[in-house]
């Protein structure tokens, strides 16, 4: 019943993410004159409990890479509250190291911004130096997903 449900969860987070990205790409193909965003961005939280169900998170993603401009469609915010922050741990990493560099790349690229939930980080003892650099720490994930809703007009997906 859990990976039933764990699956149902990762088929529900690739559906908003292509739901999103072919209204944002159907948007753009029809001129309209000069293009804004509607959102400046768009943000959701993931929990997850494998490499894999993170890696068809990433994966989609990164198949947008040649489609997907930031400055034009808005970034996309994804706050990590669950498991998954095991797998970034730096004592994880040789174990990890492709799912970590995936997520770098996408972050470098400005495809998506990585934020970590420190109080889930804390349940699961995981210490603010344990995680990379380019994964920006948040006090609470329900509280950075508002604040950007809020504060920078973020749509949440």
């Amino acid at each position: 019943m859990k990976s039933f449900v764990l699956d149902a969860a990762i088929r529900n987070t690739v559906a908003v993410l292509a739901v999103f990205f072919y209204l944002q790409f159907a948007a753009h193909a029809e001129p309209r004159g000069d293009f804004e965003p509607e959102s400046p961005g768009y943000v959701f939280g993931v929990t997850v409990n494998t490499v894999e169900q993170l890696d068809v998170i990433l994966d989609r993603a990164d198949s947008l890479r040649e489609l997907f401009d930031p400055d034009q469609h808005g970034r996309i915010a994804i706050v990590l509250h669950g498991n998954e922050l095991q797998l970034f741990q730096k004592e994880n990493y040789a174990a990890n190291m492709s799912i970590v560099n995936k997520a770098r790349q996408l972050d470098q690229e400005n495809i998506i911004d990585i934020k970590a939930c420190q109080t889930m980080m804390r349940v699961l003892e995981i210490e603010q130096n344990e995680l990379p650099d380019f994964i920006e720490q948040v006090p609470l994930a329900p509280a950075e997903i508002r604040r950007l809703q809020v504060e920078h007009g973020f749509t949440k997906l």
